[in-house]
């Protein structure tokens, strides 16, 4: 009987398995996400006579009001469960606290150098993952880390002294790059704690994701910038394509976690939205990188593959020594 049992699990599993999605939607997923999430900087970086705390805000009041249909369709308690309500707030804050400092960086800096410093939040998440998770963290994702962080002094354009012409720094600039630096940080936690809250239900983490921005984002804004009437016109659509293509990206990104491991996705997402930032900073804005730039953009996106292929790696040996242990009780 007991055979039995286990040989119609294992034909479960296998159907399951027959049944997943093709790998190349989730990539292909990621991709858009990432491609959304691209022009959402691209429109923050041409809405000029706007701060950008204040189309922050308008990205979460678009992004609260889209979710609550389904929030009010789980018939869920909108608190979330007792042990995880504070957790959960303080997701909410981090990911304000994200998208406002992510909002300046693509304002201050070039869209491609503020991208592949905020886009090497996989790397770190391993170290964050090592302290508060006690995840493992081997040798090769050591190396990447500190990959990434060589390509990250090289996208600030640190190692100056190499070059016979020093660069100096505005304070526009230096704004950006700690913008675009605490923001790196702010994602990394956000995804940590999206990790320890996973059994709270995805619209309700959205939900509370949106309206402790919203006041978290207006008070920011307040404090530190100044809000303006939008201009009539033409700007009001750039507003509206804000709204979607942001809520788009944290759908889409959603979808492509449920068909693809999170490694390939990450991956997949940064790469995407970095190519093109460097594609709208050298066609749209005529920006072009230099050297540091290029040399920081490489080195990210390498640490990024590397570690988006060992988490492939590792999820995939997970699955087929579970399948082999299956056969074995079976037989």
């Amino acid at each position: 009987m007991f055979s039995k049992k286990v040989v119609l699990r294992l034909n479960r599993t296998t159907k399951e398995r027959n049944n997943h999605p093709s790998i190349f939607k989730g990539l292909i997923l990621a991709m858009l996400s990432g491609m959304a999430h691209s022009f959402v900087g691209l429109i923050v970086k041409h809405i000029k006579n706007l701060h950008p705390g204040q189309l922050a805000l308008c990205r979460f009041i678009a992004t609260f009001a889209m979710c609550m249909p389904e929030t009010v369709k789980t018939r869920q308690n909108l608190l979330g469960p007792r042990k995880l309500r504070i957790l959960v707030v303080l997701r909410g804050v981090f990911g304000g606290l994200n998208v406002f400092l992510n909002f300046i960086a693509f304002r201050h800096l070039g869209l491609g150098e503020a991208s592949v410093i905020i886009f090497s939040a996989p790397v770190f998440v391993t170290i964050l993952a090592r302290i508060f998770l006690k995840e493992p963290c081997n040798i090769f994702q050591t190396i990447t880390v500190i990959l990434t962080i060589i390509g990250i002094m090289f996208s600030a354009k640190l190692p100056t002294r190499l070059s016979e012409v020093p660069i100096v720094y505005s304070s526009e600039k230096t704004y950006g790059l700690l913008a675009a630096i605490f923001s790196l940080f702010s994602i990394s936690i956000l995804q940590i704690l999206t990790r320890k809250v996973r059994p709270v239900h995805p619209s309700i983490l959205t939900f509370h994701y949106s309206w402790v921005g919203i006041l978290e984002i207006a008070i920011l804004t307040a404090i530190f910038g100044n809000f303006h009437l939008q201009q009539c016109g033409i700007q009001n659509i750039y507003i509206l394509l804000l709204a979607l293509l942001s809520y788009c990206t944290i759908t889409l990104l959603v979808m492509a976690f449920q068909c693809e491991y999170a490694g390939p996705v990450s991956t997949v997402r940064a790469a995407a939205d970095i190519s093109l930032s460097f594609l709208w900073q050298i066609f749209i804005f005529h920006d072009l990188p230099d050297t540091y730039g290029i040399i920081g953009a490489v080195l990210v996106l390498f640490s990024i593959n590397l570690i988006g292929l060992d988490r492939w790696n590792a999820s995939t040996q997970g699955n087929l020594l579970s399948c082999e242990k299956l056969k074995r009780v079976s037989f």
